[in-house]
């Protein structure tokens, strides 16, 4: 799979930095990455959901709810990276595979594979305010690991740099974006539930 692929190998590369950090340090670095947790739950719902559909969690990795969340995530993931972090580094060789498949490859699957491969529709409007229980948790997990490793993951979440205010209307942007692409997954969810019937 690409995600397990693209996990390894920026596990693999950062962990090749780690000689003046520490092992446990850099290890605690990578899963401070909204990038490596929304691409752990596009593996953790897409093994479920292939190896055991009809146990206990691949029916709950089939549910709709689930699956719009895992893409509104991983979609997050492509968007914010493409649009404001690319730039600020030109990763090579182990480093730039990882990035582009954790960053563009399975976005890009997972996305076909909602729309296309496996259709089930079924997302609501009260999906959306459940959403977004995981980007707030990951903001209290971003800011405990930022103050115990002294480094925040993204430019944008560094308490130390912008201070409290400024860090708050990030995150408030930010949540104002899930909310709006998750809307937006909802909306497009439902025009293609009323073509249903006809892709026979």
């Amino acid at each position: 799979m690409a995600a397990a692929a693209g996990l390894l190998l920026q596990f693999a590369w950062m962990q090749g930095q780690a000689q003046h950090v520490g092992a446990v340090w850099m290890t605690l670095r990578f899963f401070s990455y909204f990038t490596i947790l929304s691409n752990a739950l596009v593996l953790l719902v897409s093994a479920a959901s292939a190896y055991r559909p009809c146990g206990r969690w691949g029916r709950m990795a089939m549910r709709p709810g689930v699956r719009g969340a895992v893409l509104l995530y991983i979609l997050i993931t492509a968007l914010v990276y493409h649009l404001v972090l690319a730039g600020r580094w030109h990763p090579h060789g182990l480093a730039l595979l990882a990035d582009t498949l954790l960053h563009t490859v399975v976005p890009t699957m997972y996305a076909l594979g909602w729309l296309w491969i496996a259709p089930c529709r079924g997302l609501r409007w009260h999906h959306l305010p459940v959403w977004q229980l995981v980007p707030a948790l990951y903001f209290l997990w971003a800011m405990m690991l930022g103050r115990v490793l002294h480094a925040y993951p993204y430019p944008f979440l560094n308490l130390a740099r912008l201070g409290p205010e400024p860090l708050m209307r990030n995150a408030l942007v930010l949540l104002g974006v899930f909310v709006a692409m998750g809307a937006t997954l909802v909306v497009v969810d439902r025009g293609l539930s009323r073509l249903q019937p006809e892709r026979i």
